[in-house]
């Protein structure tokens, strides 16, 4: 198969998932194609924040309340940020599409503005990755950026098949004694249970790796 792999990443972190799987993709045969989404201006991290700030009492509930991140997953305005021009506007010519990013609030801006860019996705078949601080709590950090990216793409009339979630254990603001604190309350294991290089990260990319392909 010919496989795009396209993905946004600010501190490497994402970057390296995407290097990881493109070579166990390669190590089963497959072609790979990179489309490296980088934004058309850089801004700090306290301005994109302060842009969804108003959104994250929501996020907040959502935590506590199935029924609310349901209702707040579907009425949430995605926001987007200006990304440069891509070597790959037109998907069509791929067998698989990967997609890459960090999670934010929900999807990263440049990535949620690379799938509106994007043309020739209907009717393909799709892998979603991400890394992102904290230890993968589902309605936290999974659902908030699975969902999200689900739901965008089948509007566009595509199918999301694989998915990996993974631990960084960064966050720009300071927020890691919490997530290691909370890591230790939520799965009574320290967050590097989770991030790249641990058996749950390495089992996490097999099983992308086996859906991506055999579906």
């Amino acid at each position: 198969m010919n496989i795009l792999m396209a993905y946004f990443s600010r501190t490497g972190h994402t970057e390296k998932l995407a290097e990881i799987i493109g070579d166990e993709l390669k190590k089963r045969g497959h072609s790979l194609t990179w489309e490296v989404i980088r934004p058309a201006v850089k801004y700090s991290w306290l301005r994109e924040i302060a842009i969804d700030f108003p959104r994250y009492p929501s996020i907040g509930c959502s935590i506590f309340s199935s029924r609310w991140r349901d209702h707040h997953i579907r009425t949430y305005n995605q926001v987007e940020e200006d990304i440069q021009t891509l070597e790959y506007p037109d998907v069509s010519g791929f067998d698989r599409i990967c997609v890459g990013g960090p999670k934010w609030g929900q999807i990263s801006y440049p990535v949620a503005r690379y799938l509106k860019t994007i043309h020739g996705i209907h009717g393909k078949q799709v892998g979603s990755f991400a890394t992102f601080g904290g230890p993968p709590f589902k309605t936290f950090e999974i659902e908030l950026i699975e969902k999200p990216v689900s739901r965008l793409l089948e509007r566009m009339g595509a199918q999301v098949v694989a998915t990996v979630y993974v631990s960084s254990a960064y966050h720009e603001a300071h927020l890691m004694p919490l997530f290691r604190l909370l890591s230790l309350i939520g799965f009574g294991r320290p967050i590097e249970h989770f991030m790249l290089g641990s058996d749950y990260a390495n089992a996490g990319i097999q099983m992308f790796c086996n859906d991506l392909l055999c579906t």
